[in-house]
């Protein structure tokens, strides 16, 4: 694997600019991508349970997929979990939903999700991991995240794909107080804005096509917007004057 310093240097020689510096340093070994809390709009969870990865790196060669979902009970609470147990996680099978019930695909231990979160925190169980709602989104502290990373088993790691220009499809626009993106189909994305300090200013996970974000307390400048998606990493830069 690259180092970030073999990295630099590729770069430096190349000529490119400065700016793609902080990228590197944004994306490079050592530092998780998904510097932000996770956040996860309320208005696209269900009573059918969407399932989430966390990309945890270890080390320079070790990585972890932290595995979790989120569902809506039949009250209309919503309810998030680990995608394995203190008991079958070495199984790496995970659970699968059966109406309002999630199931273990191992042992075959069924559980109803009303009761996700509120007992059986620990044995076979889908493990606990807690979240607040702040307005209309999940959040899900990254802390809480990677204490379930125990439940899943070690993967190679190579580092992060060096960062690759946002096609122009993906469409961004600032109006008023307010960061409009437009994306050509709907895929899961994890979006995040940085200034050029490499400062995480706003990060959200959606599969949606037209996402908003509030940049009214952000100063006059160029920021930085990120795009993951499928294990590529995409950038471009944005300027805001008011």
């Amino acid at each position: 694997m690259k180092t970030i310093f073999t990295k630099i240097n590729t770069i430096l020689l190349s000529g490119i600019s400065f700016l793609f510096l902080i990228l590197l340093y944004i994306f490079s070994a050592g530092t998780n991508a998904q510097a932000q809390d996770k956040r996860h709009p309320v208005s696209e969870i269900s009573t059918t349970a969407k399932y989430y990865s966390y990309t945890y790196i270890i080390n320079a060669t070790t990585k972890k997929e932290i595995e979790y979902f989120i569902v809506q009970d039949g009250n209309g609470n919503i309810k998030t979990a680990f995608n394995a147990c203190e008991v079958c996680y070495n199984a790496d099978k995970g659970y699968s939903q059966n109406g309002d019930i999630m199931k273990c695909n191992n042992c075959g231990n069924q559980y109803p999700i009303e009761n996700l979160g509120s007992q059986g925190q620990g044995g076979c169980w889908p493990g606990y991991l807690p979240h607040t709602i702040n307005a209309d989104e999940i959040v899900i502290q990254n802390s809480e995240i990677e204490k379930g990373a125990y439940l899943f088993p070690p993967e190679p790691y190579s580092g992060v794909n060096d960062p690759k220009v946002l096609p122009s499809s993906f469409i961004i626009n600032v109006k008023d107080n307010e960061l409009l993106l437009k994306m050509p189909v709907s895929a899961e994305r994890n979006i995040s804005i940085f200034d050029l300090n490499g400062h995480i200013l706003n990060s959200v996970t959606s599969s949606s096509t037209d996402l908003s974000f509030n940049i009214s307390s952000l100063a006059c400048g160029v920021y930085i917007m990120t795009v993951e998606e499928a294990e590529k990493v995409y950038f471009r830069m944005f300027n805001i004057g008011k």
